[in-house]
């Protein structure tokens, strides 16, 4: 099974830099190439990523794969734990008022 990570800000999608979301869980991002080799990442997906990255991501063995949004990863065939709040499209004050 192939291990995912997402590049995201604001609990969406992002472009690089970003922070991780690996294994349901988000972690601060310094030194993207070596974190996805130590936590064994096989595929990143994210919006954008400098094409140096990309030729070093490919050289380690780490396949980038650009998406738009968190919509077009759902329905891709990947074992992906999104966070709570990840799944809360609408945001906290758009909810109904209990008056």
């Amino acid at each position: 099974m192939k291990k995912i990570a997402v590049l995201v800000k604001d609990n969406e999608v992002a472009n690089y830099p970003a922070d991780i979301l690996v294994d349901g869980e988000v972690r601060k991002s310094f030194n993207l190439e070596f974190e996805l080799n130590a936590l064994g990442v096989d595929m990143l997906f994210g919006k954008s990523l400098p094409s140096n990255l990309i030729k070093k991501l490919r050289d380690s063995g780490i396949i980038f794969v650009k998406v738009n949004s968190l919509e077009d990863i759902e329905g891709l065939d990947f074992d992906i734990d999104f966070p709570d709040e990840f799944k809360n499209k609408r945001g906290w004050k758009c909810g109904k008022k209990g008056f």
